[in-house]
């Protein structure tokens, strides 16, 4: 008698067990998933609790070795975006000599050459894209929780022994200057986001680049300072072995920059065809 009340407590127990692992794994949603990266870096309240960060970010492609090699600058408060460029060898406006600052205020994104303003309006397309992209690689996985974005989960992917939780990640219409597709590969083990495909609509490129990402952690962040990529397909497969990486180094937070620092300079306008 005692035998069998064992063993169907040990069932009954069995069953509970099962039934509340099912139904966490039931009401686990795509955006808990996303939720959990968010804070296994820190958190976007910490980051701008930091106020502000320089750092130098190289971006060089492999196949050449061409790079370009910036001081970047930012505010989180208003999303301002500066950078002074020291190599310019691949995209930066490689034709002109001189010295390139970019910036961006929250308003408006402006460049200058040798400090007068530049007005051609390929300069300036490059220069907001450069400001709003570069400044949303080093804030995007602290971004990924706010208002208009959408989450759908793609279920479960096999990648380098992970068994990775798969998010695609969508932004609403009025959100950004493009709505770009970003497909998240979370770590069920440390949450973190290893790779991630996205699109950059900006430039029509609506087919899918693989993103391989480390980190290292600095003010107790886990910042994504290491990155490279490559074309893909939705699946997650290389299709062309053409990578680029970027690279952040030398990351100081709390500069107190003035906000003067992003507004565009008031002087004479340097035109690209004199």
């Amino acid at each position: 008698m005692f035998i069998r009340l064992l063993i169907f407590s040990t069932s009954v127990v069995l069953a509970f067990v099962s039934f509340a692992a099912f139904n966490t794994a039931c009401t686990h949603t795509p955006g808990d998933l996303v939720a959990d990266a968010v804070a296994a870096v820190g958190g976007p309240q910490a980051l701008h609790s930091l106020q502000d960060v320089e750092y130098e970010y190289t971006y060089r492609t492999l196949a050449d070795s061409l790079q370009d090699v910036s001081l970047e600058r930012y505010v989180f408060d208003g999303e301002r975006s500066w950078a002074k460029y020291t190599t310019r060898e691949k995209y930066a406006l490689v034709d002109l000599p001189g010295e390139l600052v970019q910036g961006y205020n929250g308003q408006e994104s402006w460049c200058t050459l040798d400090g007068g303003n530049l007005d051609d309006p390929m300069a300036l397309k490059m220069s907001d894209f450069a400001r709003k992209t570069n400044y949303y690689w080093f804030t995007m996985i602290f971004k990924l929780l706010d208002p208009g974005l959408s989450y759908t989960s793609l279920g479960k992917r096999v990648t380098d022994g992970v068994n990775y939780d798969v998010v695609e990640v969508t932004f609403g219409e009025d959100i950004g200057d493009v709505q770009d597709t970003y497909v998240l590969y979370i770590n069920p083990e440390t949450h973190l986001i290893d790779r991630f495909l996205f699109t950059v609509m900006d430039f029509k490129m609506a087919k899918p680049h693989l993103m391989l990402v480390e980190y290292e952690e600095i003010e107790g962040l886990k910042l994504p300072v290491r990155r490279k990529y490559a074309p893909a397909d939705w699946e997650g497969n290389i299709v062309e072995e053409t990578w680029a990486e970027e690279l952040s180094t030398n990351i100081k937070f709390n500069n107190g920059f003035a906000l003067a620092l992003f507004d565009r300079p008031e002087e004479a306008v340097t035109s690209m065809a004199e």
